[in-house]
């Protein structure tokens, strides 16, 4: 009797090690959907080629199961393929009662067993009847991708315009594998918003060091971003509305460069305004009378441009018309993160030097879009002006 005893509970122990192992040690996520009761759930993952349709393992009540498996696996491969990777990236499109939410979310980690929370900040949404021929051979409630672009582009990561006096060197760099934030935007109705944060990685650091400037000259630094458009359709019993999205899937850092003059084919930083950074006294010609570190920003992240890759999706009648429109009047721009937990992706310095005895003046750049409300993200740029 005891040996059937000590029998049974080792079965037991090993069925509930392998049940644990199943749920907790397994790709799946499981996603809980507040405020949710009758809503219409779609779902989509960004995987290396863009964003594509996933199916849930199950829905229970406002609660999403996922089997990452499959995407982690890809992104994965793209690593020995491609040189980059990314943590899986979820996004979840809400309509419930004539309103629609869209929720980015990044999945740390590796994939395995995750529970998260959402709460959907759902806007006003305004449905456009379908020919009822397609209507019949498609009825209920689908999402399609209809069109997509993808374009890599160099784009100023870091600058200075000097109108001084003073010279110096600016160094960038990236570190390999750390983990880089971009926003992803989308426009649904009449407006841009952000749904969240893709984060990519690349097997190759690269830098550019001592890009130096001599009096009254600039110096530009750059990077080429693959970045890309896609226009979902979203079809719920009749009645469609779109989703069009921006975002940069990629980028490359061994195209770091650095020149005098910004080449016509690099996009601009996304500057709207200065931040007066003060005016500065060179005691001496052998020290630095400035000196920046992008550890001293207030924030972990800075932007680049958006509106160059916009403007050339408009030029071939890609994005609508009213998408474009949205873009340029909230001066939509990427904004990156460049810290990962206590990981730095990036690393930029400046310092400037003068003649003994002089007085400089020197501004930061920034740039505001009223993506998300007012928002304000410092961009790496500098101008320097005498005294």
């Amino acid at each position: 009797m005891k040996k059937r005893v000590i029998a049974l509970l080792i079965l037991g122990l090993v069925f509930w090690l392998f049940v644990r192992a199943s749920i907790f040690d397994s790709p799946t996520v499981v996603i809980e959907v507040q405020n949710s009761t009758g809503a219409k759930i779609f779902v989509k993952a960004l995987y290396p080629e863009g964003l594509r349709e996933v199916k849930p393992t199950a829905i229970k009540g406002g609660t999403i199961y996922l089997d990452v498996s499959n995407l982690t696996k890809e992104w994965s491969d793209n690593v020995k393929r491609r040189g980059y990777g990314a943590e899986p990236f979820i996004v979840l499109t809400i309509v419930k009662d004539g309103k629609v939410a869209v929720q980015g979310i990044s999945l740390k980690g590796d994939g395995h067993y995750q529970r998260i929370t959402v709460f959907p900040a759902y806007k006003p949404l305004s449905l456009k009847g379908t020919p009822e021929v397609e209507v019949q051979s498609r009825s209920g409630y689908w999402e399609a991708l209809e069109e997509s672009r993808e374009e890599t582009i160099p784009a100023v990561v870091a600058e200075v315009l000097n109108s001084d006096n003073s010279w110096g060197q600016m160094t960038y760099s990236y570190m390999a594998n750390a983990y880089v934030g971009f926003g992803v935007y989308a426009f649904v109705g009449n407006e841009w918003f952000r749904v969240g944060t893709h984060y990519t990685y690349n097997v190759n650091g690269s830098s550019v060091s001592h890009a130096a400037f001599n009096r009254d000259e600039d110096v530009y630094v750059w990077a080429k971003f693959t970045y890309r458009y896609e226009r979902w359709r979203i079809h719920i019993d009749g009645q469609d509305f779109y989703e069009e999205y921006i975002f940069v899937k990629s980028f490359d850092p061994s195209s770091l460069s650095w020149a005098h003059h910004k080449p016509p084919e690099v996009s601009p930083a996304p500057i709207t305004s200065w931040d007066f950074e003060g005016r500065k006294y060179s005691s001496t010609y052998t020290y630095p009378y400035y000196r920046f570190s992008i550890g001293d920003l207030d924030t972990d992240s800075f932007s680049i441009d958006a509106l160059g890759f916009i403007s050339l999706l408009s030029s071939e009648g890609v994005i609508s018309s009213p998408a474009a429109a949205a873009a340029k009047a909230a001066n939509i721009a990427i904004e990156v993160s460049y810290r990962h937990g206590n990981i730095q992706a990036f690393t930029c310095t400046l310092d400037v030097y003068g003649d003994s005895g002089t007085y400089h003046r020197i501004w930061r750049g920034e740039s505001e879009t009223t993506v998300n409300g007012i928002n304000t993200v410092p961009v790496l740029g500098f101008y320097i002006s005498r005294g």
